[in-house]
């Protein structure tokens, strides 16, 4: 190598220095990098026989069937009063009997209503949650089942 004279020059050896050492430690990367069986395997690659222009709109299609068919497999659970009369869903015996329809509303109310005036507090809020509870599956479930 020459001897340096000058500020610039120095410089310019050191940028060609650090550029063939970054050039080297890439094409070892290169060399030892996995083939694209191994990246399919780990799941890093898709392995599909698309072309790479293609891909995207694959991946965005088997994403929107997927979709599909999650919301299908949705609209078709059953609902919460089906879960109940199932026994699937634990609710209290008087609650349910009221959900089943063995018990009307009016029953279940004149029930709260008798509570409130000498039940005690904690009786008084279980029923007014049962109420609540009622009525909110009711309403969510206003045409899956036959409430009568």
């Amino acid at each position: 190598m020459p001897p340096l004279k000058s500020p610039a020059a120095f410089h310019e050896q050191r940028r060609s220095l650090e550029r063939a050492r970054t050039e080297d430690y890439l094409k070892r990367k290169i060399r030892s990098r996995p083939e694209r069986s191994e990246l399919v395997r780990m799941h890093i690659l898709e392995e599909t026989s698309a072309e790479p222009s293609l891909q995207a709109k694959q991946l965005k299609l088997k994403r929107a069937r997927l979709a599909d068919d999650l919301n299908e497999k949705i609209a078709q659970r059953p609902g919460p009063m089906e879960l109940v009369e199932k026994n699937i869903l634990p609710v209290e015996s008087s609650l349910k009997e009221a959900i089943i329809g063995e018990e009307d509303p009016a029953t279940l109310h004149e029930r709260q209503l008798r509570c409130r005036r000498g039940g005690s507090a904690r009786l008084k809020q279980n029923w007014a949650e049962a109420l609540d509870f009622l009525q909110s599956l009711r309403a969510s479930c206003a045409g899956c089942v036959n409430l009568g």
